[in-house]
């Protein structure tokens, strides 16, 4: 995100209170703008449907079909998300921008195929129909496809486009629905997905269209990006356990008694899922003040601590340096805790007044609750997660994301088993990676002076991968 970091940091540096909400404003269109629209449609969606009196059997269809494509299409797209984000920044750094377009054709065409497999052995032996399971497939494909661009559409230093690609998809899905059910009268859950089919459509070939006109050379040299996978494999491991983490409690319930089974197919826990999701909500306030922090106040001592080490400043000037960005980052996480723990008590108020106007059972309720609460600690886990990734430790940042994502679903999947509780497993799992992620942090800060000075070789010498030299051949 570093041209929507420079941005930022302009707006932010200005002194005036408008020049700061601005940059509060950008950092929320651009965190969580088209995930929003992206939940406002298919929200609508399902709302359009009970409108035209659709069966609830119909309607339950067509949302395991969307909550499966977009759960499953982040866990098949998380890893190779990490490893090319990677690979764009430093063939970017190293001027060779010529490659970033090619990997782009090659990570897509890599995820079409696995998709391809996952979606055939998925729906071999359902029973739905054939123009439903295409409908579905193709929409899977899209948000796989869309994962991986959105990506690359970072690095084009416009915000502006993301969200510019996300709102015509989602308008064009919208006037499509009205025009397929008002107009045509085909009020079935096979017309709503092929709307939902053609938007999303447009947002991908919208943002394939921007990438492809920034990065204009392509190389054809389409998976030279999978060097980075053999250099730098914690990377993938990390965004596997990132989406595993945010999910694997859910997969955890719908192995247990709360499970259904829609259209023979899909396998679901709605009276926990729904709950999870409006719980998850609270997460997004955290995501904006990071991205703001980081880009702009941290990122300055940051830049000056490494900059007085690159330019051979004298020892104390780099100790106060480094003790500056210390306090900056003390500073930065404690407002951040602080602000979310206001959203976390402001959702569960909300949470108890509304949520029974929305249909939500007591147990619900409860399950909200709980899980708000634990995405209180999440936040805090996630924040020490990017920034451990920042100072480039990768495997610290490995193993706490993957302590969380481990625990989460097996403590969900014991205290449902043991203690029949829904929320514990979550908020225990956030708690414990909390607790854990402070002293991995703690320990990585304390020995930044032997990982900045001492842990690189003596002498550097290019090691060339396997991979390296198969494309070499």
């Amino acid at each position: 995100m570093a041209g929507i970091g420079f941005q930022l940091k302009a707006l932010y540096e200005q002194s005036s209170f408008i020049g700061k909400l601005r940059a509060y404003g950008y950092s929320t269109i651009t965190a969580v703008g088209p995930m929003l629209l992206s939940i406002i449609l298919i929200t609508c969606s399902k709302e359009w449907l009970m409108h035209l009196h659709v069966p609830s059997g119909d309607v339950n269809l067509f949302m395991a079909a969307i909550q499966y494509a977009f759960v499953f299409s982040q866990l098949l797209t998380g890893g190779f998300v990490f490893i090319i984000s990677r690979y764009v920044a430093d063939q970017t750094f190293m001027k060779k921008e010529e490659n970033v377009l090619s990997s782009m054709y090659g990570t897509i065409g890599i995820v079409v195929f696995l998709g391809l497999i996952a979606s055939v052995l998925f729906y071999w032996t359902s029973p739905l129909p054939l123009l439903f399971k295409l409908l579905s497939y193709l929409f899977f494909t899209e948000l796989n496809i869309i994962w991986i661009l959105s990506m690359y559409v970072s690095a084009l230093k416009d915000y502006k486009k993301i969200v510019k690609s996300y709102l015509i998809g989602v308008i064009i899905a919208g006037i499509s629905i009205w025009v397929m059910t008002e107009v045509f009268y085909y009020t079935n859950v096979n017309a709503m997905l092929f709307c939902l089919v053609l938007g999303f459509f447009c947002i991908m070939m919208l943002l394939m269209h921007d990438i492809a006109k920034y990065f204009q050379v392509n190389n054809k040299r389409y998976f030279q990006f999978l060097v980075y996978l053999e250099k730098h494999p914690a990377l993938f491991l990390i965004g596997v356990f990132y989406y595993f983490g945010l999910y694997g409690h859910n997969l955890a319930v719908w192995l247990g008694e709360r499970k259904i089974i829609v259209g023979d197919t899909f396998v679901m826990a709605p009276s926990y899922d729904t709950p999870v999701f409006y719980a998850y909500l609270s997460i997004m306030p955290a995501l904006i003040l990071f991205m703001v922090t980081v880009e702009t106040t941290f990122y300055d001592s940051y830049k000056k601590y490494y900059g007085r080490i690159l330019n051979g400043y004298p020892l104390e000037d780099i100790e106060n340096a480094k003790h500056e960005m210390f306090r900056v980052l003390k500073h930065e996480i404690l407002f951040l805790s602080q602000v979310q723990l206001l959203v976390t008590f402001i959702f569960l108020f909300i949470g108890v007044r509304f949520l029974p106007f929305l249909g939500m059972t007591q147990e619900q309720i409860d399950i909200f609750m709980i899980v708000v609460l634990g995405s209180w600690f999440l936040s805090l886990v996630i924040t020490l997660f990017l920034i451990l990734l920042y100072f480039d430790e990768k495997r610290a940042a490995c193993w706490l994301i993957g302590t969380y994502a481990i625990l989460s679903f097996l403590l969900t999947f014991i205290s449902m088993k043991i203690f029949h509780h829904y929320g514990a497993g979550m908020f225990v799992a956030s708690l414990v990676a909390l607790i854990i992620g402070c002293r991995i942090f703690m320990n990585r800060l304390n020995e930044i002076d032997y990982t900045t000075f001492c842990s690189q070789p003596i002498v550097y010498r290019e090691s060339v991968t396997k991979m390296e030299r198969f494309f070499k051949v």
